[in-house]
């Protein structure tokens, strides 16, 4: 697993995206003012993982409805999934994989080139 940051567009240029071994983008970050939040929450999610909420819900997201999140302690969404699930089992595995695989995740600095953190 990997926990990449990256650039954006716009205004809030930084990001920060959470890739499995399968190379499938499995969360998302929102937007962030500098590189040092998104490294900072990206660190957040892998020392702190077993103790974060993890929440799955309802998105209303039609054939898919269902979604996951992490909350960080702030009560501010640290993380949420990127993509949305037939069923809550689905929503919760992902969300599972995630948790359980973050204190290993290698923090990738895809700003600069060859960067790990």
């Amino acid at each position: 697993m990997q926990f990449q940051i990256l650039r954006a567009q716009g205004a809030q240029p930084y990001f920060w995206r959470v890739i499995a071994d399968n190379n499938r983008e499995l969360a998302k970050s929102e937007t962030l003012h500098n590189k040092a939040d998104a490294i900072s929450a990206a660190q957040k999610l892998k020392t702190s993982a077993l103790s974060l909420r993890f929440e799955v819900f309802l998105s209303n997201s039609g054939s898919q409805p269902w979604s996951w999140r992490v909350w960080s302690t702030n009560n501010r969404i640290l993380v949420a999934a990127s993509e949305t699930y037939t069923n809550y089992t689905g929503a919760q595995h992902a969300a599972d994989v995630v948790k359980w695989g973050a204190g290993s995740a290698q923090i990738v600095d895809l700003t600069t080139a060859g960067s790990h953190i």
